[in-house]
């Protein structure tokens, strides 16, 4: 990785922006949910629907935290060679820091990939009836032939960068904090 070039994002953002969209569908279904039960419970108490509205934007960071601690749990136990070294093993039921941190880094990601590529695929296309696919890609996680359309692919290309800038500065302050260290010294 040492000789990989700077613009071109690195395979774990690659990984990232893939799973993440696979993932989008599922965290899709769970928002509508909680979205339906908190309109259900609105009827009847309606300062309720506030709690369930911000519980419904809040939920993606934990379905991701958990789905990233789940994985990472997977990984220790069959492939305990991938693990980075600045990661400390996951043990235990509860997400770890790194979990909590993934699951704010990829609601981040969906928002900010989605509003890219509104903005770049929405200017070319001949009606916002267009961006169905992605639309879709939202709400039907079953439906595989919505994953391989134009503005699902700049989805993933747009999340796959933004993983990557995030990598780039994980990796410059972790370069920062040794320097520091060695300085002490």
């Amino acid at each position: 990785m040492k000789n990989w070039p700077a613009w071109i994002p690195v395979p774990s953002a690659w990984m990232s922006a893939v799973l993440l969209v696979l993932l989008t569908g599922s965290l899709a279904f769970a928002v509508k949910l909680i979205w339906q039960m908190g309109y259900f419970m609105a009827r009847f108490l309606p300062p309720v629907a506030i709690s369930f509205g911000v519980l419904a934007l809040l939920s993606p960071i934990v379905i991701i935290a958990i789905f990233h601690h789940l994985l990472h749990l997977f990984l220790d136990r069959f492939f305990p060679e991938t693990r980075s070294p600045e990661m400390e093993p996951n043990l235990g039921f509860f997400p770890s820091l790194m979990s909590w941190w993934e699951g704010v880094m990829g609601w981040s990601a969906i928002l900010l990939a989605t509003l890219a590529t509104v903005g770049i695929v929405g200017p070319f296309l001949p009606t916002w009836r267009s961006l169905y696919p992605l639309y879709s890609m939202f709400l039907a996680w079953d439906k595989t032939h919505y994953l391989f359309t134009i503005p699902t692919v700049v989805w993933v290309i747009a999340a796959a960068y933004i993983y990557h800038f995030e990598h780039v500065v994980r990796h410059h302050l972790i370069a920062v904090g040794a320097e520091n260290r060695a300085n002490r010294r």
